[in-house]
């Protein structure tokens, strides 16, 4: 029996219905042992990784979802695996917390993610990077950069770097005041992605989860709310789930191989018409959505989890 640490959002702020991680937990308590990680409380004592856990059980048909006994100190190197599911933003501490895993993994417990991909690819970028065909887009922390490209493309979608679900993103059209942006980037040290806005978005966005290299063919499309053009559920976006697009799938085999290749366990990749827009590697969601057409998914996930803590400790034989 394996076991498993769970580094995420405090749990008593968790949405069970919605919250994927808690999906997860569900399925990899059937066959493994899960420890609640304390949010906080990894540290690292005299090159040691501590943390304090607590035995996490969940049954989500309870009005009091989860339990967790009673936390203690624990050196983490006991654990067989931690499963890193914060949500963006990835700021200074989130960086800070991936060193933390660096030491452990150096120690030999397996990380999904990695600590290390987390910090080489960003998820807006790494999208761009993998996606089939490219939209334009450019990088940067001048206004004038974004004007002018806003001038060329007449209407654009201006992305944070480091934030989820929406937040952040603005559409500006040529006709808008960008007055605003003097004040954004004059008086400020950060980028932003803009990219020409897509008009295919009115036929959705599609998530497609990928675990261990394999790709989903459940995938859960968002339609944008009237007056907004940001799928995400968070924003009053609504949703169906349907099988994938066959035309995509021989590409997103190579991109789910690549994501392997770099230890990208776990990922959702985010589509509109053509194009890759993102792919999420920090605490990818759908699945309790998906699971409303197959019931299947979380177990599948699980059993890919343990696929990986399988090969990975006997590679180490």
């Amino acid at each position: 029996m394996y076991s498993f640490g769970i580094i995420m959002d405090p749990i008593q702020n968790i949405d069970i219905t919605k919250d994927s991680t808690i999906a997860i937990i569900e399925s990899l308590q059937k066959s493994s042992k899960i420890f609640y990680v304390i949010p906080k409380s990894l540290h690292i004592n005299n090159k040691k990784v501590y943390g304090k856990l607590g035995r996490l059980k969940i049954d989500s048909k309870k009005k009091e979802f989860y339990e967790v006994s009673s936390p203690y100190l624990k050196e983490l190197t006991e654990l067989d695996c931690i499963l890193f599911r914060l949500d963006p933003p990835v700021d200074e501490y989130y960086i800070q917390l991936t060193y933390l895993l660096d030491h452990l993994e150096s120690q030999g417990v397996l990380i999904i993610n990695s600590p290390q991909s987390l910090r080489d690819f960003n998820e807006k970028i790494l999208g761009n990077t993998l996606s089939n065909k490219q939209i334009p887009t450019i990088i940067t922390s001048n206004k004038n950069d974004i004007i002018d490209f806003l001038k060329k493309y007449k209407k654009i979608v201006l992305k944070p770097m480091n934030l989820m679900a929406g937040k952040g993103i603005i559409s500006l059209s040529c006709n808008d005041d960008t007055d605003f942006l003097a004040q954004e980037f004059d008086e400020s040290r950060q980028y932003v992605i803009c990219q020409k806005f897509i008009n295919e978005i009115t036929y959705g966005d599609t998530r497609i989860l990928i675990t261990n290299g394999i790709v989903h063919e459940d995938v859960l499309v968002r339609y944008p709310p009237i007056n907004d053009f940001r799928s995400n559920l968070s924003y009053g976006g609504k949703y169906e789930v349907k099988k994938i697009n066959n035309k995509y799938l021989n590409h997103l085999k190579e991109v789910a191989q690549y994501l392997k290749y770099n230890r990208i366990y776990f990922a959702g990749v985010d589509m509109i018409g053509d194009y890759i827009t993102e792919i999420n590697i920090t605490s990818p969601t759908g699945i309790k959505q998906i699971e409303e057409k197959n019931k299947r998914i979380s177990d599948e996930i699980a059993s890919e989890f343990i696929k990986i803590i399988q090969n990975y400790y006997e590679g180490k034989k």
